[in-house]
């Protein structure tokens, strides 16, 4: 125990064998080369994505719907400079319709208006006025038919499948284009039968 020879490396011979692994220790090998190989590949992609989305990426695009125009006074009118299509607000219709659909009775206090451009104005409230019963047949047979989970504002608290039922019939009866919108702003479930 006492003391433990030390060995110390003995030198290689120099053979020409001995001489080509010296030079391939020397040269770091094929492992130390990859590393550095991957390096400046990652560099060349970086390089060419930057250049390649300033190229074609552009700059940010304004919104149409953002624009708004102003009048002399400073007030906008909201509509990016379209001021000259004033709409009105047409009333349809006032009734009270059944529904049987589920069993239960109900009946709807529905109130209906039409949301038309003012130079359309007194040509769709000629044509209501002469189509009133057929107009109030038609919207009757729609509150009888839907369903009253989305009449009583369950699954649908706006309403858009009556709106859009009801448009496709006022479109039919006073032809397409005349009316921009339905507004419904009473549709009210009253139980009948306790």
């Amino acid at each position: 125990m006492a003391e433990k020879a030390e060995k110390k490396p003995e030198a290689a011979p120099a053979s020409p064998a001995g001489s080509k692994a010296e030079e391939t220790q020397s040269k770091g090998g094929f492992l130390t080369k990859t590393p550095v190989l991957l390096g400046g590949v990652m560099v060349i992609e970086a390089v060419v994505l930057i250049v390649g989305l300033r190229m074609l990426g552009g700059h940010p695009q304004a919104a149409p719907g953002a624009e708004i125009s102003l009048d002399k006074d400073g007030k906008g009118d909201g509509k990016g400079g379209k001021a000259d299509k004033k709409t009105v607000e047409v009333p349809v219709l006032d009734t009270k319709a059944p529904n049987h659909t589920n069993g239960k009775t109900y009946l709807y206090d529905v109130s209906v208006f039409a949301v038309v451009k003012a130079e359309n104005e007194e040509r769709v409230k000629n044509l209501l006025k002469d189509n009133k019963a057929l107009i109030e047949d038609r919207l009757s047979t729609i509150i009888r038919e839907s369903d009253p989970e989305k009449l009583g504002g369950g699954s649908e608290p706006g309403l858009e499948t009556l709106r859009r039922q009801v448009k496709y019939q006022l479109d039919r009866i006073a032809g397409d284009g005349l009316i921009e919108e339905v507004l419904v702003p009473r549709c009210i479930p009253f139980r009948t039968d306790y």
